[in-house]
């Protein structure tokens, strides 16, 4: 700041060497986009009369679209679910520059193919893991609904998402690994069955909400008041279980709750399986036949109750799912997994999309060395 004179009696002013206030106000640049234009010319020897003709230099890109802008239109896709139209507009109204959506697409499916050795370190990678998320959710396919499903396996640093054909034990075992030994949280889906019970832990938030179900059960009576009591009863274990986890209860008090109310609950559920209405008696015995999986975290510390982690996950799919709708081809659908399983994989270590996917992009179309962007060699 420049010396200045007193308002009050037009003295001099001298100003301190650092800032009293500080006002900052933020602005966007004015958005522009690079055009690299290559001219080639032709020639004809006036010696052998041979026709010569320019080539482009190596290091010119393969397609319309540079790295930054292959990167920027994956990310508007894979982290904000824009649909190819939508980033159309969006490119139109930023860089005043129209791309089709062909192009568009084209590039979707080019991202994807450079994607590729990075989807497939991701899934070995989990697949070491000694705790793994499963979900998954539906995906729709030239406009036909349930024809096919999106796998999702998370870990504690790196998520992977695959589209099947089927729901199926076979499927399960192919995206987890057949001879795994994890422990694997996940619903009530009967197609993680085959894993040891001792290492399949169900979601207990899940087996809450059925259990819901059969307390607000409409003839009441006999069902739903067993249906409130094993409320009631596994509100209790969420209830032990955040208390110990938070410090309040010793560990020695925390299993001897657990205990008493494992106890309860498995005589409340032999109850519920001879009620009146078939439905809910079903559900009960289904759930005392696999009974022990809901209490895999008693013998594994670290292990979480829910499956709300898969649940977050999956949770940019079915957003996709439902903005974008589904998919016309085998490209659409390795696009849409591979590039979630990176943006996701950047949440979980708080990454950013776009740097992760231009480093990998700016490589391959420059014939660099691939990276190794979330360190998966080494780990």
């Amino acid at each position: 700041m420049p010396d200045s004179c007193c308002t009050d009696c037009g003295g001099k002013v001298v100003a301190n060497s650092s800032p009293s206030y500080r006002y900052q106000v933020f602005e966007l640049p004015k958005p522009t986009l690079d055009i690299t234009e290559y001219q080639l010319f032709h020639g004809r020897c006036q010696h052998c009369n041979t026709v010569s003709k320019g080539a482009l230099p190596e290091d010119a890109p393969d397609g319309q679209m540079g790295p930054r802008l292959l990167s920027y239109v994956a990310v508007l896709s894979g982290l904000y679910h824009l649909s190819v139209r939508k980033i159309q507009r969006l490119l139109q109204d930023q860089y005043g520059t129209h791309f089709s959506t062909d192009l568009i697409s084209e590039a979707q499916g080019r991202v994807s193919s450079m994607l590729t050795p990075t989807h497939q370190a991701l899934h070995q990678h989990i697949k070491k893991a000694s705790l793994v998320h499963v979900d998954e959710t539906t995906h729709n396919r030239n406009g036909e609904a349930h024809t096919r499903w999106i796998c999702l396996l998370s870990g504690d640093d790196a998520v992977f998402q695959v589209v099947k054909y089927f729901r199926n034990k076979d499927a399960a075992k192919s995206v987890l690994g057949a001879q795994t030994q994890a422990i694997v949280v996940s619903d009530q889906c009967p197609s993680y069955n085959w894993i040891a019970p001792e290492r399949h832990q169900f979601c207990l938030a899940q087996v809450l909400r059925n259990l819901q179900q059969m307390a607000d059960y409409s003839g009441k009576g006999l069902t739903a008041n067993i249906g409130n009591r094993l409320v009631l009863l596994f509100k209790s274990v969420f209830r032990i279980q955040h208390r110990y986890e938070s410090g309040e209860v010793e560990e020695i008090m925390w299993r001897r709750r657990m205990q008493r109310l494992r106890r309860s609950i498995k005589r409340w559920l032999e109850c519920g399986g001879n009620v009146p209405a078939s439905r809910y008696a079903g559900r009960c015995r289904h759930i005392l036949k696999y009974e022990q999986g809901l209490w895999v975290f008693l013998n594994h510390p670290g292990t979480p109750l829910t499956n709300n982690e898969a649940e977050r996950c999956i949770r940019g799919s079915v957003i996709m799912r439902k903005i974008c709708y589904g998919t016309r081809s085998d490209r659409g659908e390795k696009f849409r997994s591979r590039l979630l399983s990176v943006v996701e994989t950047c949440k979980k270590r708080q990454l950013s999309p776009i740097t992760v996917i231009s480093k990998i992009v700016t490589a391959v179309v420059g014939n660099s060395e691939y990276p190794d962007v979330f360190d998966l060699v080494s780990a």
